[in-house]
Formats: C-alpha cells, structure tokens, sequence
C-alpha cells in the first residue's frame, strides 16, 4: 500500500518563502543587466517603425507624427515605453523587446509619458 505524503503548515511556509525570496531575487536584477544589446536601425522592426538613433534624422514625409512643434519634443527618452533614465544616452524599449535605443532616439510608437 502507498503512502500518502501530507504536507503540514510549516513545510508549505517554508516551500513559499523559498518561492517568493527567489522571485524577490529575480525582481532585484536591474534591467539594464538584462537588456544588453543595442537596436539597429537596420533591423526589420525598426525599419518598420522608422526608429532612428538620432530623432532628427527621421523622414517626417513618412513619419508625419515626428513633424511639426509637438513632432520636435519627441524622444525615446519622454516616450512611455522607454524604461530607461531620462537622462541616459539609452535605456531599454518594450517595442523592441527591452533592447536598448538611444535616449535621443525616436519611433512611430512613441506614446507620451502620463
């Protein structure tokens, strides 16, 4: 005949607290160790989205939300899905799946910061 395992209130305590200290762990590494590698702008989804380094570079013929006086105040730096400093010279993106863009940068999914 089989035995049947109980588990009692302390082994389940201890099982949780190891699970969430290595949660707590995993939440403490920066996202800056994470996201190592820069977005080229020749990558595929940043040719789509017209990303460029240098926001003054975008072709605001084809990317007319870059144009004009509200167009000039955006950045990689003020967009929302941008989680790095805004201070940096680049942080990661979500967009680009926390690869890192220029600070200075900017995309057609630029969303303002609320």
């Amino acid at each position: 005949m089989k035995k049947e395992q109980k588990l009692d209130r302390r082994s389940f305590l201890k099982v949780g607290m190891q699970a969430g200290g290595g949660i707590l762990a995993l939440a403490a590494i920066p996202m800056s160790l994470v996201a190592q590698d820069a977005v080229a702008e020749s990558d595929p989804l940043a040719q789509a989205l017209g990303y460029k380094a240098d926001a003054s570079a975008v072709d605001t013929a084809k990317f007319p939300k870059r144009a004009g006086e509200a167009g000039a105040k955006q950045f990689c730096h003020n967009c929302a899905l941008y989680s790095g400093d805004a201070d940096s010279a680049s942080g990661p993106c979500s967009i680009f799946q926390n690869k890192l863009v220029a600070g200075k940068g900017w995309c057609n999914a630029w969303v303002a910061k609320s």
